[in-house]
């Protein structure tokens, strides 16, 4: 295979996180900060950094941003004290596809809207943090739009200089996904893992869509026509 950076997404791509963690998780994240309750809004999270959700959910609640820093820690440790194995389950043909990526490509690592200390905690949990070193996380930049940049920069230093936007894919489950790898010219594997449909997905024109990261060498072999 040519010299290649993949790229995976966390949540709808590699792991979900079962529904009824996070409501346990707000619970507590209130308790801690003294609050009864907090305005979320109904505008989807998927695909958007969590430095971008934070810091509207401080403007939503009155709460001065310069908080951001605390608030940021203070759900770090909160999600590393409650979730457990039992709170997530990992994506059928996510862990052969992260550990193929990991023995086969030149370089592989994570582009996440999570915070960098919420990636490794969920990916410990699933038993997939062996796979990853490093990545762009949500922590980088408020838009996910700027990570590919800071992907590529990680890039550079792993496999050399003549790495070029083209040489990188980015695995998502989201149009922000798609959105993100286009804006920097990167080649985009969209799959069907997370919530949305193939129809939906199809709309933002990945360079492939996938019902699962299963048998890696094949559908990588595709995209760059190997």
């Amino acid at each position: 295979m040519r010299p290649v950076f993949i790229l995976f997404d966390i949540d709808g791509t590699l792991v979900k996180v079962r529904q009824g963690f996070m409501p346990r998780l707000i619970d507590v994240l209130l308790r801690k900060l003294g609050r009864d309750t907090i305005e979320v809004g109904s505008t989807s999270y998927a695909g958007r950094t969590d430095r971008d959700i934070f810091t509207k959910l401080l403007k939503a609640n009155g709460i001065c941003t310069s908080n951001f820093e605390a608030l940021r820690k203070t759900y770090v440790e909160t999600l590393d004290e409650m979730l457990s194995p039992a709170d997530l389950d990992t994506i059928p043909g996510a862990a052969e596809a992260a550990e193929w990526c990991y023995e086969n490509s030149s370089a592989s690592g994570l582009l996440t809207g999570n915070f960098r200390e919420a990636a490794f905690t969920k990916l410990h949990r699933a038993g997939l943090d062996r796979y990853f070193e490093t990545g762009a996380f949500g922590g980088d930049h408020y838009e996910r739009n700027a990570l590919p940049e800071v992907a590529w920069q990680i890039g550079r230093q792993l496999i050399g200089d003549n790495l070029q936007p083209e040489d990188m894919v980015i695995i998502g489950d989201t149009p922000r996904d798609v959105a993100c790898a286009k804006h920097f010219g990167c080649k985009s594997v969209a799959v069907t893992t997370g919530p949305f449909t193939r129809e939906e997905l199809r709309k933002h024109q990945p360079d492939l869509i996938l019902d699962s990261l299963a048998a890696p060498q094949e559908w990588l072999g595709a995209l760059f026509n190997d």
